[in-house]
């Protein structure tokens, strides 16, 4: 008996296979842009696509601040405090002994002025032009109306793809 008719499963995954490695073979010589089969070959086409690109600016932001100098103590003050605790504003009475307070008065000498400086950061988003050689699959109808992009001049473009068998479309001279 045969091995696959043993095993259903097998015989129907290896057929499902075959089916779909059929179908992607024969899109292979169908145009990208139309779908015509037939008379198709594969061309390497120059494209210019936006690219977007982050810069990161750094600066700096100046502030002023003022530091001051030694202070100076002038004359020393006592006083007694919670002489009278009786009831507050609120009619609560709290029950403490005389204290004894004191404190400084001082006096200020001046100050210098400095600068600081913070650092700050700012990003940008640039677009830009940017190349790129795509290959294609295409019918001579489609070629005739699919032209490569005309890069500016002084642009960066890479080469061509190594693909076997393509043509390189390279744009017109003025």
């Amino acid at each position: 008996m045969n091995g696959l008719m043993m095993r259903p499963c097998v015989g129907l995954a290896v057929l499902v296979y075959c089916t779909a490695a059929g179908l992607v073979r024969a899109g292979d010589d169908c145009c990208d842009h139309c779908g015509h089969e037939g008379h198709c070959r594969k061309v390497c086409r120059l494209i210019c696509e936006d690219k977007k690109v982050e810069i990161t600016c750094w600066g700096k932001q100046t502030e002023d601040f003022c530091v001051p100098k030694p202070s100076k103590p002038l004359c020393k003050h006592k006083e007694k405090v919670c002489e009278d605790c009786g009831a507050d504003d609120k009619g609560q009475s709290v029950k403490s002994g005389p204290r004894k307070f004191a404190w400084y008065e001082w006096q200020p000498r001046g100050a210098k002025t400095f600068t600081r400086h913070k650092l700050m950061k700012k990003t940008i988003t640039k677009t830009i032009p940017s190349y790129r050689w795509v290959v294609e699959i295409v019918c001579d109808e489609c070629d005739a109306h699919c032209t490569s992009v005309k890069p500016e001049a002084g642009a960066v473009v890479p080469p061509p793809p190594a693909v076997p068998g393509a043509e390189i479309k390279r744009p017109a001279a003025e």
